[in-house]
Parts: structure tokens; sequence; C-alpha cells
């Protein structure tokens, strides 16, 4: 690009590099006050998210009803059934357009009972609006050789399975309203980190299957839409969970592996993933939620969203760099971490 502004307008590197900044500014600028155009009539406009007992799905649903939605939010707990309706009522005084009920997102025959569900209370809305597809798990922070394939299927049922079950259980509806397909992916859909095997393997997943639906989709009016967060302070990463699942599986783990890795680096291990997470995740959650609001209500919502400052700054321009150069920026970084003992 400097090369044609040289070239072809006869101009030097530092005002090439100047009308590319001011051109980059415009585009921003403009891009703001386009992404803020809002679609009308939002009390017409039905929602399904799943995994709405806790995190981004709850507050998702919170705000959608905020604003006159008719949310109906699929809860893995009666608990997060009750909880929620509870606090829709008292914060919101609007219990009336919610719809909570019970969803478990890896069974065939639930996530077909909500179809029907929606199939008959979405018919005065003309259909369905937006499926949020925010369920996941993230399945246990340690390296492959302490997993088995049931982690791997067990997190591929939630993360990736569950979201093509349910939006093609409610495809249907979504093409009525000519809808919107929203799916939580993650930064590590761009970039595999070491010690979440089995989580990223679902997020490149569901990424991909958001690809292509998003084309083949499209003659339907239907538009898709992955967010891609950073790390999150949300029951998904929480510490104390972590750290049993991490004990866990050294318990279960084969004595030759133990050997292989010793004690010192089981430990140490835990303590790099807790220093990891207390230096990168957020705790300003509302930044997902509101992406996601974004992509359910904008007249021009974005394809992807890229949320959080690990994100944007950090693994998403890291997921660009040639693979031999990350590969030289992993074993680097591998310096400072713990070491297996027989390396």
């Amino acid at each position: 690009m400097l090369g044609i502004l040289y070239w072809i307008l006869n101009l030097t590197v530092v005002e090439s590099v100047f009308y590319l900044v001011v051109a980059f500014l415009l585009f921003l600028i403009g891009r703001h006050f386009i992404e803020k155009l809002q679609i009308n009539n939002l009390s017409k406009r039905a929602v399904f998210i799943t995994g709405c007992d806790s995190g981004f799905g709850r507050g998702l649903a919170l705000k959608c009803l905020e604003q006159g939605m008719p949310v109906f939010a699929g809860c893995l707990t009666e608990q997060g059934i009750e909880s929620l309706s509870a606090e829709a009522r008292k914060s919101i005084g609007n219990g009336r357009s919610l719809d909570a009920f019970l969803m478990d997102v890896t069974s065939d025959e639930s996530v077909g009972e909500v179809a029907k569900r929606l199939e008959k209370k979405c018919e005065q809305y003309g259909g369905l609006h937006a499926v949020v597809n925010n369920a996941g798990i993230t399945g246990k922070h340690i390296a492959d050789d302490f997993l088995d394939i049931n982690e791997y299927l067990k997190v591929a049922n939630i993360n990736l399975w569950g979201p093509i079950r349910t939006t093609m259980a409610v495809k249907k509806l979504l093409k009525k309203a000519r809808g919107r397909v929203v799916t939580v992916a993650s930064i590590c859909a761009r970039v595999g980190l070491p010690g979440l095997g089995p989580y990223s393997v679902s997020k490149y997943g569901v990424s991909a299957y958001c690809d292509v639906i998003r084309q083949e989709l499209r003659p339907f009016g239907i538009s898709v839409h992955v967010l891609e967060p950073g790390f999150f302070n949300t029951p998904l990463i929480n510490r104390e969970k972590i750290d049993a699942e991490i004990l866990e599986a050294w318990k279960h783990a084969p004595n030759e592996v133990k050997q292989e890795y010793g004690e010192k680096f089981f430990n140490d291990a835990r303590e790099s993933t807790h220093l990891f997470l207390n230096s990168v995740a957020s705790s300003q959650i509302s930044l997902v939620v509101d992406a996601y609001f974004h992509a359910i209500t904008s007249k021009h919502p974005r394809s992807r969203y890229q949320i959080g400052w690990d994100s944007i700054l950090l693994f998403i321009p890291f997921s660009y760099l040639p693979t031999g150069l990350q590969d030289y920026i992993f074993a680097a970084a591998g310096l400072f971490l713990p070491k297996p003992a027989c390396r």
C-alpha cells in the first residue's frame, strides 16, 4: 500500500504513512456512526439464548429484557431459571417477556423439545430474530498427556456440537424472520494455547461452522456473527473449579506420565495457570454482553467481534504472524514456564 501511494501519487514515505493513518481514522469514525444505527421494533424481535444460568448469557438476557425484547432463555438448572427470573422481576420489572426453561445443548431430545416450544411461541413474532449460542465450558487446563479422548468429546459436545445442534433445530424459524445466528468462539479459535487443547479444538470448529453457514444462509437473509473474546472472569474460569479439574487430571494420569512430568512440574503448572488468568482475565463482562447485543440489534453488525484488551492487542495480532515466528515466540515464552522432569 505504501508503495502504491509512493509511486502512483508521488508521495514521500512520511506523507504516505500520514495519509494512511488519516484514512484509517476516518474509516473508524465512519464505522462508529454507521454501527450505532439500530433496528426498530425490538419488542417484536424474539431472541433465544443458551447458557443463561450465569455469565454472559445471563447478562445478555437481562439486557435484552431491559430493551423490551422477548427473551427465550435456555438454562441447564432449575436454580438458573429461578435466579434469572427473580432478577428480571426485581431489577427490570419485566418478567413477562422472559420465558426461561431447562435445556441441555448436548441432548437431541432436549434441543428438539425447545425447538417445538419456540415454534409455537414465535408465531406472534413472525419467527425467531436471533439465536445466541452462548453455552460453553473450558474443559481441563492441562497438557494433552494428562487427558483422554473423553475430555475432548465432552468439551466438543457442548462447545461445538451444541451450537450446531441448536442452530439446525431453529433454522426454520430464523428463515421466517430473516434472522441472525450469533455464536461465541474465543481467541482460542485464532491461537491454540498450550494447556487448552479440548477448548481450542472446539472453538476452532465452531468458528469454521459459522464461516460455512454465513455463506450458505445469506440467500435466506440470515446473517452469522462470531464473538472472539479474550479471558473474562466468569464462572467458566473460576479458579477453584480449574484447580479441582487439574488435580483430578493429575490423580487419574498414568504413572508413566506422572514420572515424565514430575510433581514439581504439576505444582508449578497450577501456579502459572493461576498467574496467567490473574494477569489477563478482565472483570468487564459488560464488554461481551454489549457485543452480543450489538450483533443482535445493529443495522450493520460485524461478522466478527474481538473483545478485551488481550484479544485485540495480543492474541489477534499474534494470530496473523507466520507459523514459524509463532513457534519461536512460544519457544521463547517456554523458557520461563514449568519444564517436564524428563525433557
